[in-house]
């Protein structure tokens, strides 16, 4: 386990020099064309200053999930990440169905991508995911269990070999908890290779880039309650057996009718800190569908939320990261999951809502 004032300093530092490489490690195998190696702006972009200059102002990366497809399709929606977002997650394209679809046989077109757009851009990347249930391609499920733990191995050690000195960190496990009664998720790996899978994927992850943060990211984690004391209790095994975990992502995906209580957040970040790890906003929307009231009304609620949480990463030093789950409404999963929605920071015109100003608001301490 690395203390996370020690990554903090040393491997920031290293992240921060690889931000600015444009080019390096390969582009992988054919794939669509090409994202733009630089980003388009536009007047209206152009008029809103970045928020990336709040972030810094308070010692914060800030990021957002982005879709190769968009980069490459949408000059509005590549312009507006450059402009205002330093860290980068590949939202799907580098998870184990698209990049290893077949056994053995690897893509890393759509990462390789984005990757390069955030090099072109100055921007960090955080590898996402490499171990999650729900990304997992079907030839995975028929597999013994020697069979599995063979292509486990295979796959993190390949897929974090490929991207080493090109991403600043890796979700290596994501979402192992089960929503309900505080114990690992009934899923394929922890079926197959019991409960030490967790141990083995950090440990793995870290032998193929040795310079990676490496997380646990998990969602409804980010407070007090059930499933947030069963991350903190499965994290603080992982420190007492040594196994190289750098920090948790709390995913923050927020209902701003039951928002989780600032106090809350900040208790658990802080536990989290008491163990040597960082700890990231890592995924953060806020839904608002559900709320009374007008637009103005539910926008000028939503801000407040992204503020006041914001805000506990602010004022948490082991906090070293803030990450959106997109940054536009008119790309967002809630869409998909919990109905229409306006979850995030620009609505679909790309324009700033209050929840953009929420966010600068607490990076700048307002």
């Amino acid at each position: 386990m690395t203390h996370w004032r020690y990554a903090q300093g040393a491997r920031a530092a290293t992240a921060a020099g690889l931000a600015l490489l444009v080019g390096c490690g390969g582009s992988g195998p054919e794939g669509p064309s090409p994202l733009p190696t630089t980003a388009p702006t536009t007047p209206e972009i152009a008029e809103i200053a970045p928020l990336v200059g709040a972030a810094r102002a308070s010692g914060r990366w800030v990021g957002s999930a982005v879709q190769a497809n968009l980069l490459s399709a949408d000059a509005v929606y590549a312009g507006t990440f450059a402009r205002h977002f330093d860290y980068l997650t590949a939202e799907w394209e580098m998870k184990w169905d698209p990049t290893e679809p077949t056994p053995g046989v690897f893509d890393f077109s759509l990462g390789d991508q984005i990757v390069a757009f955030a090099e072109a851009n100055g921007a960090r990347v955080k590898g996402h995911a490499l171990l999650w249930h729900q990304a997992t391609p079907s030839w995975v499920e028929s597999l013994s269990s020697a069979e599995l733990q063979i292509a486990v191995d295979a796959h993190i050690r390949i897929v974090a070999a490929h991207y080493a000195g090109r991403v600043v960190a890796w979700d290596v496990v994501n979402e192992a908890i089960a929503d309900e009664g505080g114990v690992l998720r009934d899923s394929l790996f922890l079926r197959g290779l019991g409960p030490d899978y967790i141990a083995s994927a950090f440990r793995v992850a870290r032998e193929a880039d040795p310079q990676a943060l490496l997380f646990y990211n998990d969602y409804n984690t980010e407070g007090m309650g059930t499933k947030a004391n069963a991350a903190y209790e499965l994290v603080k095994g992982l420190v007492e057996q040594g196994v190289p975990i750098d920090g948790v992502g709390l995913q923050m995906h927020v209902s701003a009718r039951f928002p989780p209580r600032v106090e809350d957040v900040a208790a658990n970040m802080r536990r989290l800190a008491d163990l040597g790890l960082l700890v990231n906003i890592s995924e953060m929307d806020v839904r608002i569908r559900e709320l009374p009231g007008d637009s103005a009304t539910r926008f000028a609620a939503q801000g407040a939320i992204y503020r006041d949480l914001v805000g506990v990463c602010v004022a948490e030093p082991a906090c070293h990261a803030v990450t959106f789950w997109g940054f536009t409404d008119a790309h967002s999963w809630v869409d998909g999951t919990f109905g229409a929605d306006d979850p995030l920071l620009f609505d679909e015109a790309y324009q700033p809502k209050p929840a953009f100003s929420g966010v600068e608001d607490a990076f700048l301490r307002r």
